[in-house]
């Protein structure tokens, strides 16, 4: 049986099995495979939305944007719920909402599948990256997770009342597997830190990556009686990066003044430069021939923002203060997303 076969027909089982039946999506069933430094995480859909799948998470870190999902109440886009999704999804559709490559890829496998929201489909989701179809080079890890998952979430099914209880520390139930086959159950408590999401605790706030000579220039200007709005945040609209490979969300730098209402800076960035973002800023300052005392940012982009720019600003005396929304960008911005879109 080659991998495709055996993927299609393990999600297949799975599918049969109606693990949603008696699995709540916050009922996170853990399996340490053998040879893996974390446990691989999976979270069953469809008993509340009756949008039937599983998300794998294949390790802490990913674990940890589940725990962002939970505690976010809402999201003011799919833009941004994108942002705060990375792992492997597997939704089960009717037959004509599946893409035509994937429905190729069934097709090929040789498995059959028929019904209303039986169809399996795919997703790989990564923060800043526009959501893929599988890797091929992620088969044989889907493989080894979805054979112990079958046998694992059937056991686990008579235990599931332990989620309804109280607990001092955030546990689940835990298979862990050896190498030649044998298991054993019991409870894996999950680190705080995890807990937390993508939470300021595991922040690191960048460095002043500017000269001395350009902090004493900027420095040396005046402070205005002005706040400033600030954002980043990605279009919606993915590109392929020049050198090939998985396309990307492109990142927005956008800044308002909101004393006079205008727009003072929209600029493209690469999230990893950091250098170029801190000097973007200090460009700003001189271009407006003063400081501001105050920029505000949006409460749910603050963490971000702020490891880029909290040292730098804080040099500067300009404190970052985070609101709901922003009132002036809130409005600009839509106006301006949607312009890239069209």
């Amino acid at each position: 049986m080659n991998n495709q076969m055996q993927l299609y027909s393990l999600v297949k089982q799975l599918y049969q099995a109606n693990f949603w039946k008696d699995y709540w999506d916050n009922d996170i069933i853990g399996i340490q495979l053998p040879k893996r430094k974390d446990p691989v995480f999976i979270s069953v859909l469809g008993k509340a939305e009756q949008n039937f799948g599983f998300l794998i998470y294949r390790d802490l870190e990913e674990l940890s944007y589940y725990f962002e999902m939970s505690t976010r109440a809402e999201y003011d886009s799919a833009m941004e719920m994108l942002q705060v999704q990375k792992c492997i999804a597997i939704n089960f559709e009717d037959r004509q909402e599946i893409p035509k490559e994937e429905y190729e890829k069934i097709k090929a496998s040789g498995i059959t599948f028929r019904g209303k929201k039986a169809w399996p489909v795919f997703t790989d989701y990564k923060p800043g990256y526009y959501p893929v179809t599988l890797n091929e080079s992620d088969v044989p890890f889907l493989i080894a997770v979805f054979e112990k998952l079958i046998e694992t979430a059937n056991a686990f099914r008579t235990s599931l009342d332990f989620y309804e209880k109280e607990q001092e520390s955030y546990e689940i139930l835990m298979r862990t597997y050896k190498t030649n086959g044998s298991y054993k159950d019991g409870l894996y408590v999950v680190p705080e830190v995890i807990l937390e999401g993508l939470s300021a605790s595991k922040t690191e706030y960048a460095t002043i990556k500017l000269t001395d000579f350009e902090m004493k220039r900027v420095n040396n200007q005046k402070m205005k009686h002005s706040v400033w709005e600030l954002d980043i945040d990605f279009v919606g609209v993915p590109v392929v990066p020049p050198n090939g490979g998985r396309p990307i969300f492109p990142s927005l730098l956008i800044v308002a003044d909101a004393e006079n209402g205008e727009v003072i800076c929209s600029e493209f960035i690469n999230l990893r430069d950091v250098e170029k973002i801190q000097r973007l800023m200090i460009q700003l300052i001189l271009a407006q021939n003063g400081r501001p005392p105050k920029i505000v940012v949006q409460a749910n982009r603050h963490v971000k923002i702020a490891s880029y720019l909290e040292n730098l600003l804080t040099a500067l005396d300009i404190e970052l203060i985070p609101i709901q929304k922003l009132p002036l960008l809130s409005v600009v911005k839509e106006d301006m997303l949607e312009y890239f879109k069209e």
